[in-house]
Formats: C-alpha cells, sequence, structure tokens
C-alpha cells in the first residue's frame, strides 16, 4: 500500500542514449550486445537512490524537491512528499521504505501504514553529518555511509558534529563504526554471499584538481555475524580525466559490481577485473536493478534512465 501520494506527472521520453564498451569479452556475459539505455524520466532537479518495490514501481529521490517519486512504468507520482531531502533509498521486504536523510541527518523508515520511523541519527550522542547510501543483509543488518554531501559547508560546516566521515553498522537497534579512515564513503553494497561489504570513496578535496584524487573501491570481509573482519581496496579507477566518480553501486547474483565512476558504470568481475563501461549522457549517481536483474534502472542529474540487460549466466 502506498501513502501520500499527491499529483502525477508525465515525464517520460523514448529516447535512446549511452554507449557500451568492452575492456574484456567477458563483459558481453554481463551485458548483452544488443542491451539499450533510454532516457524515461526528465526535467527532475537531482535524481538519487532508485530502489525497486515488490509492488511493481521504482521508487528514487529527488534531493533538492525533498521528494521521493514512484513510477508504475506509465507515470510518476510523489510517493512522499516532504522526505527530508532523501538521498539512499532500500526497501525491506515487507515493503516498508527505508531513507538516508540529508535534512533530518538519519536513517528513517517509512512503513506501508504510512507511519514514520527513526531507525538511528546519532553516533556517540553526536548527530550524523549526511547518511547518504545504505544496504541490507538478509539478517537484517544495515550497512550505511555517512559523507558530509548534504551540509553546506561539508566538512567544513559548522553543524559538523563528528570528526571524519564513517561506514557504520546498524544491528539491532544499535550503531557501530565499521571504518573512519575514508574521506568520502559513498555508495554500498554487499556480496550474494554476504561475506564482503563494498564502499565507494574518493581521497582528495572536491574543488582540487582532480589528478590529485584518488578514486577506489574498498572491500571489507565480514564475519558470519555480519561484523567486519578486515578491509582492502579492491578496485581503482586510474583516468580521472572523464566526468562521473566513485557514487552509487549495485552487486549483482553472480557477484560482479555495477558502480557509477569516471567514463559511466564501471562493471567489475568479484576477481576486481574491469570488464566495460557502460557510457551516458550525464554523470550518474546511483542505480538499481527491477526484477529477475535483467533491467537496470539508473539516476543521473535531472534524467532517470532505464538499460535492459541480459538473462544473467548461472
Amino acid at each position: 500500500m502506498l501513502l501520500l501520494i499527491t499529483g502525477c506527472k508525465s515525464r517520460e521520453t523514448g529516447f535512446q542514449v549511452g554507449t557500451f564498451h568492452a575492456e574484456s569479452e567477458r563483459f558481453w556475459n554481463v551485458v548483452s550486445r544488443e542491451a539499450v539505455a533510454e532516457r524515461i524520466g526528465i526535467d527532475f532537479q537531482f535524481t538519487e537512490g532508485p530502489a525497486w518495490h515488490p509492488d511493481g514501481t521504482l521508487l528514487f529521490s529527488d534531493i533538492p524537491a525533498g521528494t521521493i517519486y514512484m513510477w508504475d512504468g506509465k507515470r510518476y507520482e510523489e510517493f512522499r512528499n516532504p522526505s527530508n531531502h532523501s538521498n539512499g533509498l532500500l526497501v525491506e521486504p515487507d515493503g516498508s521504505v527505508l531513507a538516508c536523510e540529508h535534512g533530518s541527518r538519519s536513517i528513517t523508515r517509512y512503513s506501508p501504514k504510512g507511519e514514520l520511523t527513526t531507525l538511528a541519527e546519532r553516533y556517540n550522542g553526536r548527530r550524523f553529518n549526511s547518511p547518504n547510501d545504505l544496504c541490507r543483509s538478509s539478517r537484517g543488518v544495515i550497512y550505511f555511509t555517512d559523507p558530509p554531501w548534504g551540509l553546506n559547508g561539508l566538512n567544513e560546516d559548522p553543524e559538523k558534529e563528528l570528526p571524519f566521515n564513517g561506514v557504520y553498522m546498524l544491528k539491532n537497534g544499535e550503531v557501530t563504526l565499521l571504518d573512519s579512515t575514508l574521506s568520502w564513503p559513498n555508495g554500498i553494497d554487499l556480496s550474494p554471499d554476504e561475506r564482503y561489504l563494498y564502499v565507494a570513496n574518493f581521497e582528495g578535496s572536491p574543488d582540487s584538481d582532480p589528478e590529485g584524487w584518488e578514486v577506489f573501491w574498498m572491500r571489507y570481509k565480514l564475519d558470519p555475524e555480519g561484523n567486519v573482519v578486515d578491509g582492502s581496496r579492491f578496485f581503482q579507477a586510474m583516468d580521472l580525466s572523464l566526468p562521473g566518480g566513485p557514487d552509487g553501486m549495485k552487486v549483482d547474483k553472480n557477484g560482479n559490481l555495477f558502480v557509477t565512476g569516471p567514463g559511466g558504470i564501471l562493471v567489475i568481475d568479484p576477481g576486481g577485473e574491469h570488464l566495460g563501461t557502460i557510457g551516458l549522457p550525464v554523470p550518474p549517481a546511483n542505480l538499481a536493478f527491477g526484477p529477475g536483474q535483467n533491467t537496470l534502472y539508473v539516476t543521473a542529474r535531472d534524467l532517470l534512465i532505464r538499460i535492459r540487460l541480459q538473462e544473467r549466466k548461472k
């Protein structure tokens, strides 16, 4: 049951966009040679946090608009407004929607009955910076990142209470800090067997020359209870002259990572090999699989893009 649905808008367009570039022939085992990327939504402000809902709709955030939209394949409607400038979204098995809210600087749950609950807003008594993205294990453990992108002054904002930008675990109502050493942690997801946690990050100042940046993805080994055992760099982007950066990510059922990065959406296999890149007309921010993982939905600035992939090989 969807509540707080108000006005609907026709924003669709079937205009095809995107390029598909293989670094390895194995890229075509993940993305069909006949794959198509099409623009299915336009004229938003800044889209983020796509998540597939079990009722057959796609949810996504428009951060500046303070709205979570729902797309049913034909039209766009407001799912939750105001959304406290939500960013990353996650839909639980019962249909509840978890949101990383920049406005409230918290993780919230919006139930199918329309009840809004705050799950986490502080660590050691200090407010989070601006929770950005999140994922959930089959055991109900939530992992999330907390960079300062939602604060006007970023790291120098006087409202920033934590001296670091963290990666956290929320388990049984308790928040645990997993890593405080990353400069700008962002996208986050789990491997299919939930043995590893992946986090996107870049080192450097957003206002500095990209030549001084480091863009990489961390991989953390997890124990059976979901706790971090250790972590190391999994993959590093080398050509930073291309537009785009380490933002959202999703891991498919075969363990391949689809990550936003320089050049578009990079596809990386479980061993850390860059298989290829899906180029888009504007830098993508985040992405989500549809049912069966045959379709990828991408939020990219003011656009929503659908990429038709193919059946995965088991």
